[in-house]
């Protein structure tokens, strides 16, 4: 009964009461109760500003090894030590959660631990968790990983790669929406980077000069849509150096666009 007040209490706004009958709650001797318990006066306190003694509580929960309740703590713990920037008890609180393997936490955690390995430059880590995430097939966290592993893929020349997470996260994804969007355009950049690849492969063919003006152009107009505007300028200078392509390089250079 005390535990369903405390919670009433915490609902109306009466924190510091709530807090006293989460307290007197922790004397329970079921370990789930004193989880719940513990949880609860975790929340209330950090809405209280007092964020140590909240940790504490936190960690009394955990300590309990309740398989519901033990994650939940985990999991508030990481999101106020974060919060609160300190990162290594961060990372200390979602590595419980992934031990605990709580179906509800566990795509949480292993996108929050592979953010922080892309921070540290940890690049092969990062990708594992990022994984893990996919893996997982949770709704709101496997588009985010599943973007943020293929942007580092595409980093890294690995376009096949992050063409099938890109692809497999669609197929998962609702059509609707923002996360959806923002897939599609990631695949979309990988397509340009193919784009990119096949065109210099065309220019660079010593065996097709009829159709390296046109790789000239396609290569020097697509690289400014990744970013990459001073290649792009030196594609049209090396174009036109070439006694044999000058004067079609020029024409396409200096062709006025198609009307919208």
């Amino acid at each position: 009964m005390t535990l369903a007040q405390a919670r009433l209490l915490a609902e109306s706004g009466d924190l510091p009461a709530a807090a006293e009958l989460f307290a007197e709650a922790l004397d329970d001797p079921a370990p789930s109760g004193r989880a719940q318990a513990a949880l609860g006066l975790a929340v209330v306190l950090e809405e209280l500003g007092e964020h140590d003694a909240a940790r504490d509580a936190d960690w009394t929960a955990i300590e309990t090894g309740d398989p519901e309740y033990g994650p939940r703590a985990a999991y508030h713990l990481a999101l106020a030590c974060e919060r609160a920037g300190d990162r290594g008890a961060a990372e200390e609180a979602w590595h419980l959660v992934v031990s605990s393997e709580h179906p509800a936490y566990l795509p949480a955690a292993c996108l929050a631990l592979a953010q922080l390995a892309d921070d540290d430059g940890e690049l092969e880590t990062a990708v594992g968790w990022w994984e893990k995430v996919v893996a997982t097939g949770d709704e709101q966290y496997t588009p985010v990983a599943a973007h943020d592993l293929a942007q580092r893929l595409l980093e890294q020349g690995q376009t096949a790669r992050a063409q099938q997470v890109l692809a497999a996260a669609l197929r998962a994804t609702p059509p609707e929406g923002y996360a959806y969007a923002r897939l599609a355009v990631a695949m979309g950049l990988t397509h340009l980077e193919q784009a990119i690849s096949a065109f210099t492969a065309a220019m660079d063919s010593t065996n097709a000069p009829d159709v390296a003006p046109l790789a000239v152009e396609l290569l020097a107009r697509t690289l400014p849509l990744r970013g990459r505007d001073g290649e792009a300028e030196e594609v049209w200078r090396r174009g036109l150096s070439d006694p044999l392509l000058a004067d079609q390089v020029a024409a396409r250079l200096h062709r006025e666009p198609p009307a919208p």
